[in-house]
């Protein structure tokens, strides 16, 4: 990972699927607002936007294990010299997608209906893999200059908050708010991933190197992730705007109710600031 590329990659499979569950969760508390029902949260959503059989194909997982499977296989391939492994920092990289690569395929087990799998294990291994990833980066910045440590020490506090916002999901799975949480820090994640990419490993040759230890570029890296956090909420504000009007425009949806409900209370009625989680039965979860 210590490339442009290597952050590059983490960052794009972050970035796609916060983009992707931010549209499906907006898309189904919208939805269960015109049908009247409870929204409920998932790990995964299907592809509302296929046709057909394709429709019924868990893409989410089988996509998450594509990107799992690159990003191991290069970070081995490139952390190997004559078929021996000698690079460590490949090898945690390496190990945080093979728990991402176990979260999807607990996913896919899902998706199948094995019967073996224990209620809301999806949450608990993409937990599992939040976890062990930020369990890495913060034992991975040992002897970095300063601007080096900084920026990672941002991801480091992204995933903590990453973690936090999957266990508030857990417990409050009728609250878009709370589906919405896990979907901005995996976006921000990505971003950022992105921006220690731009900063340490910039892929253009004639840009100026930032200074390890100089106090105003500090300064100036601090600037940009509060930067990074504003942008991300913004472009998912924007996005369930775009949704609501479109949703109004071509289904007859109430546009102004939409807002007024997602603004005022989250998916149960209640105000952000105190949500009780209700007891949904089987059939209020599907759609």
């Amino acid at each position: 990972m210590g490339t442009f590329g290597g952050h590059a990659l983490p960052g794009s499979f972050f970035i796609i699927f916060a983009l992707w569950w931010t549209i499906q969760m907006f898309y189904q508390h919208f939805l269960s607002i015109r049908r009247k029902s409870q929204f409920r949260s998932t790990v995964t959503y299907p592809p509302s936007c296929l046709c057909g059989k394709v429709r019924k194909w868990p893409i989410e997982a089988i996509v998450k294990l594509v990107f799992v499977l690159v990003g191991f296989s290069l970070e081995i391939i490139t952390g190997s010299i004559n078929g021996k492994f000698f690079v460590l920092g490949n090898g945690q990289h390496a190990t945080m997608f093979f728990f991402f690569g176990m979260s999807a395929g607990i996913d896919l087990l899902l998706h199948y209906k094995v019967s073996c799998i224990p209620k809301d294990l999806d949450y608990i291994a993409l937990l599992l893999a939040v976890s062990i990833e930020g369990l890495l980066f913060h034992f991975h910045l040992h002897g970095r200059n300063e601007l080096d440590v900084r920026l990672h020490t941002f991801l480091i506090y992204t995933i903590v908050l990453n973690m936090l916002a999957i266990c508030f999901e857990i417990r409050f799975r009728h609250s878009l708010l709370a589906a919405l949480g896990r979907a901005y820090c995996f976006f921000l994640q990505g971003t950022w991933f992105w921006q220690i990419g731009f900063i340490l490993y910039n892929p253009d040759p004639n840009a100026e190197k930032w200074k390890g230890d100089d106090h105003d570029e500090l300064m100036i890296a601090t600037m940009f992730f509060t930067w990074h956090v504003g942008a991300v909420f913004l472009i998912m504000l924007v996005i369930g705007g775009v949704e609501a009007c479109f949703l109004k425009h071509y289904n007859n949806f109430d546009k102004d109710e939409a807002f007024e409900i997602l603004i005022k209370s989250d998916s149960n009625g209640h105000t952000p600031n105190s949500m009780k989680d209700d007891v949904c039965s089987d059939s209020d979860a599907e759609f």
